[in-house]
């Protein structure tokens, strides 16, 4: 018996069974080439669970199938599989019969009466007279493994040898029934290593349970699986074994590569443009200096342009919209709007006005009379809008305004205004909402004027010594001075000079004394003349 056993073991150890047990996880393409700002979406299979990454745009980490939108610093995105696997030892329901397994136990299809064999069927009681009936455990009707414990202890009942992933924890499950008590007992081993406790088979007869043990996968990824009887036991020790599997975690990985494509991205100058009645712009994208990229310029005007470098110029009030397309030599596009752009309208002032009833026009300067009413009108043009425009009148260091007119007023003024008494530009301004500004320019100026005092007193007191004759805006004052007898005491050109009462050096004698004075300026259109205008000297 002895060397028939060592015989068998001999050829137990040449031969092995193997199950290929491996983890999995695939995407559906291992390298992509896409443009910067595509969606890319990625799929993958093969494991239970899924954990993406290295790209913080995924849109799920989880997902079997998540996306993400590429950018020009994107290299590669990786996914992790995790699979429960829950998996039949090879032939592990004895469907197939006697085979798929290694045992030193030995095989008999028709009776299992002596110790240390087995047989593999659907009915203990076929085998065996002293066995009841009962079905395996898969469908009730299906084969299991028969057993008739051996009384030398320590046999192997049942072997595989199966590649797992080196490194996980695989739990060995399988199912028992006891056909005489006392039960069986088996013990789980890898290799020579005892994996947990022996365990027993159920107490009573005909009732299945099961039993389970974890092991290491060694990091050669080989597990040799042995199921060894361990009861010496004559009496009773027989039992069925059914359904053997393997169940463990584990983990596996793949990567897509991914090469972004040339890019064809844009910055330009998003200030709004603003221009009154014409605006002409020149735009180009700071990230093409090399001019590598295509080119389409689209605005709502109807333009368009293929030129690297946009310029164009707008006539028509109103608002402008647009945007640019570029196109990489590897086919890539990007897009942007084009900054707001807007033309105003410069509303146009007609006509200034400035009303004197002395006035008269000498060259282009508008000459007035001082001593008369002055008024100031704006015409302008009418326009359709609704906006609040505004005048401003400038006039020396004086100004006037109104603020409120609309597109249906035709005409502002102001009246009846002081101007102060010097030559000087009066200026008008038309604003609109949109601060464009239209304006009209007048140069005024005003005739010579003149004071002439009834009498003065040169009697050298410090008090109205000298005939002082007050004028304003005059170039020239022509004074000539008579006496009773017609004899000319006196005679002036300069607005500046006076008389003092004396003639020859000599003080005049008190009396009445007569004036002709001649008054006049650039802008005179005659010498102003008084005649004979009477003058007291008083001592």
């Amino acid at each position: 018996m002895k060397k028939l056993q060592a015989i068998f073991l001999v050829f137990f150890a040449c031969y092995g069974s193997a199950l290929n047990a491996q983890c999995s996880v695939a995407v559906g393409q291992d390298s992509l080439t896409a443009c910067v700002g595509d969606t890319i979406f990625l799929n993958a299979s093969g494991s239970n669970e899924y954990l993406w990454s290295h790209d913080a745009s995924l849109s799920c980490d989880t997902c079997a199938s998540p996306y993400i939108i590429l950018s020009d610093t994107s290299t590669y995105v990786l996914v992790k599989g995790t699979s429960q696997i829950s998996q039949m030892a090879t032939n592990g329901n004895f469907s197939s019969g006697n085979t798929g397994f290694l045992t030193a136990y030995t095989y008999n299809a028709t009776s299992i009466w002596n110790e240390g064999t087995y047989a593999v069927g659907p009915n203990p009681s076929a085998v065996h007279p002293n066995f009841g009936s009962w079905g395996d455990h898969t469908t009730g009707t299906g084969n299991y493994m028969l057993v008739n414990g051996s009384t030398g202890g320590n046999k192997i009942l049942w072997r595989q040898i199966v590649s797992f992933p080196p490194g996980v924890q695989v739990t060995v499950k399988w199912w028992m029934l006891t056909f005489v008590t006392p039960p069986g007992s088996l013990q789980l081993k890898l290799a020579g290593t005892n994996i947990g406790n022996p365990v027993s088979t159920p107490n009573s007869t005909g009732s299945w349970s099961q039993a389970t043990r974890t092991f290491t996968v060694p990091a050669s990824g080989s597990a040799t699986i042995n199921l060894v009887t361990t009861s010496a036991a004559l009496s009773g020790n027989d039992f069925g074994i059914d359904d053997i599997s393997y169940h463990y975690n584990c983990e596996s990985y793949d990567t897509v590569w991914i090469a972004p494509k040339s890019d064809a991205q844009i910055l330009l100058d998003s200030t709004s443009l603003f221009a009154c009645d014409s605006l002409c712009i020149t735009l180009d994208n700071a990230l093409d200096s090399l001019g590598l990229l295509s080119y389409q310029w689209v605005l709502s005007d109807g333009t368009i342009d293929t030129s690297s470098t946009f310029t164009h110029c707008l006539v028509d009030s109103g608002n402008y919209s647009g945007y640019l397309i570029t196109t990489s030599i590897e086919g890539c596009t990007d897009s942007v709007a084009l900054p707001s752009m807007r033309v105003g309208y410069t509303r146009r002032i007609d006509s200034l006005v400035i009303a004197n009833n002395g006035s008269g026009y000498s060259g282009m300067v508008q000459v007035l009379n001082t001593d008369e009413t002055i008024g100031i009108n704006v015409y302008y043009e009418s326009v359709n809008s609704n906006s609040l425009d505004s005048i401003f009148i400038s006039a020396g260091s004086q100004s006037w305004s109104n603020g409120a007119i609309t597109g249906s007023h035709l005409m502002t003024g102001w009246g009846p205004v002081v101007l102060d008494p010097e030559p000087q530009t009066i200026c008008a301004y038309l604003y609109t909402a949109d601060g464009c500004v239209d304006s009209l320019c007048q140069e005024v100026a005003f005739y010579p004027t003149m004071t002439v005092p009834n009498f003065f007193t040169p009697n050298g007191d410090m008090v109205n010594d000298r005939l002082d004759i007050l004028s304003d805006n005059a170039d020239e004052l022509h004074q000539r001075i008579y006496n009773r007898w017609g004899q000319l005491v006196y005679e002036s050109y300069l607005p500046d000079e006076s008389w003092d009462g004396t003639f020859n050096g000599a003080p005049v004698a008190a009396g009445v004394y007569f004036l002709e004075i001649e008054v006049s300026n650039a802008y005179s259109q005659a010498r102003e003349i008084v005649v004979r205008h009477a003058v007291h000297v008083m001592r």
